[in-house]
């Protein structure tokens, strides 16, 4: 029990050092080289210099609201550095509020949901949080820490506002697909310090927000 106490005791202050640092917790939390992770050693190039950014935004100023746009193909790991920034926040941002969305239900849920679940599985301190299809959160404190899966619909985009908490994650995936109007909801979030806001898609549209 001691050892395991012990175990516990320093994987919370570890983890606590990367607050500013998700990069640093990427690199910390997952197996790299081994199992099913032996053939890399961490992120990509791309991923490695957002994970900096990020990092470097909550350096200069950590009460800064950060809003991240990234535009690329297919193929290229964005929703495993979704799942990378989901585990981070949640692993260092106590009683975290947020929400997932991505183009399709069947995008969110087959692809960037999962892709989640199957991080989660791999973390180190996977112990500390539960995955279920719509809902990611802290064991210990299921309703007020945690990321919903929401898929988006006009007619319901109350569902992506109200978001009040010290700390705020709105993740869209195949963001350029996603209605003007979620934007318009989610952006009254971005009055919160600390809030972060990340996009990602295919620059398949020339118009809408993202």
């Amino acid at each position: 029990m001691a050892t395991q106490n012990n175990f516990e005791e320093r994987l919370a202050s570890d983890i606590s050092e990367f607050y500013d640092d998700p990069l640093g917790y990427v690199l910390y939390a997952f197996p790299w080289g081994e199992g099913q992770l032996r053939d890399s050693d961490g992120p990509d190039v791309w991923q490695r210099e957002q994970l900096r950014y990020i990092g470097e935004c909550i350096k200069t100023d950590p009460l800064a609201t950060i809003r991240e746009a990234i535009a690329s193909g297919h193929g290229i790991g964005k929703s495993a550095e979704t799942s990378w920034v989901i585990l981070w926040a949640m692993s260092t941002r106590p009683h975290l509020a947020g929400w997932v969305t991505a183009n399709t239900k069947a995008q969110l849920q087959s692809k960037t949901w999962r892709e989640l679940s199957l991080w989660h599985k791999r973390a180190i301190n996977s112990h500390w949080f539960e995955w279920t299809a719509t809902r990611f959160y802290h064991v210990d404190h299921k309703s007020t820490w945690g990321m919903d899966a929401i898929p988006w619909s006009e007619t319901n985009s109350e569902a992506f506002a109200g978001l009040h908490a010290d700390h705020v994650l709105m993740i869209m995936d195949e963001a350029s697909a996603v209605a003007d109007i979620i934007w318009e909801v989610a952006e009254g979030a971005m009055t919160t310090p600390r809030a972060m806001w990340l996009c990602f898609g295919n620059p398949t549209r020339n118009t809408g927000r993202f």
